[in-house]
């Protein structure tokens, strides 16, 4: 059988989660990725829907979302390559990932999403790396429409952004809380799924390097985003996210 095959939309962190997650157990697997909007017709050939990402075909099975995903392919890693503990330190992993996935991502997204949409040329090769070749010039035709679709969806403004400023940093603060006792991780001793999905969430207002969602140098974007982002990596949590990419994500280009 073909190893899994991610599908999801180019720029998500979603897809940078599942991508790392597959890396760290040590499984091959294949990607559709595809630029926003083209890639709800690519979820709908597998039966699925834009709230169903990211979604892995395996076989004639379809595994639907970071939890569902996760949820399946964790416990065939070898042990000491599992995200998720057993017991009810497993379920504390869950609540903390819970949380940076669906609470703290969400400001991140809006922050920069709002953003770097303002300059098409920063925020162009996030969209279409590793697409089908047809996808990008027709994203360019399309690409007002795209834009205004990101905006509606995911409730993008100038207030919404500095919202998601406050809760970024509401999420840095929970993590430098419990960072504050010496552990390594989130959880105590290990690396799990909480401090990979933290780390992702946080990337993309960090710029951490590793991350694979082909996101602009600093010095590429404007000044105000420049402070923002350097008051985010100067943070311990910020900080922390580049560490974990550094320990525990594998460099681009090492051969699995």
């Amino acid at each position: 059988m073909k190893a899994p095959l991610l599908v999801n939309l180019a720029p998500a962190v979603s897809t940078d989660v599942c991508r790392w997650c597959f890396e760290y157990w040590g499984m091959a697997h294949r990607e559709s990725m595809h630029v926003p909007i083209f890639h709800v017709l690519a979820l709908a050939w597998y039966k699925a829907s834009n709230s169903d990402r990211p979604v892995v075909v395996y076989g004639s099975s379809r595994y639907k979302t970071e939890a569902g995903i996760t949820a399946h392919f964790d416990p065939l890693a070898p042990p000491e390559r599992r995200l998720i503990p057993d017991g009810e330190l497993g379920q504390r992993v869950l609540a903390e990932t819970n949380y940076y996935h669906k609470t703290m991502r969400l400001g991140t997204v809006q922050y920069m999403y709002w953003n770097l949409l303002k300059h098409k040329q920063l925020i162009w090769p996030s969209f279409t790396s590793g697409t089908p070749r047809a996808e990008p010039p027709l994203a360019q035709v399309f690409y007002p429409v795209i834009k205004l679709a990101l905006i509606v969806s995911l409730k993008l403004s100038e207030a919404n952004a500095a919202k998601g400023i406050k809760t970024v940093s509401d999420g840095f603060d929970r993590v430098e809380a419990a960072l504050s006792d010496g552990r390594p991780y989130l959880l105590g001793e290990q690396f799990t799924l909480a401090d990979l999905t933290f780390a992702a969430s946080a990337a993309p207002i960090i710029l951490a390097n590793g991350y694979a969602g082909h996101m602009p140098e600093l010095e590429e974007v404007p000044p105000d985003m420049q402070s923002v982002i350097l008051e985010f990596r100067q943070r311990p949590a910020g900080i922390f996210a580049q560490r974990m990419y550094d320990l525990h994500r594998r460099k681009p280009g090492h051969k699995q």
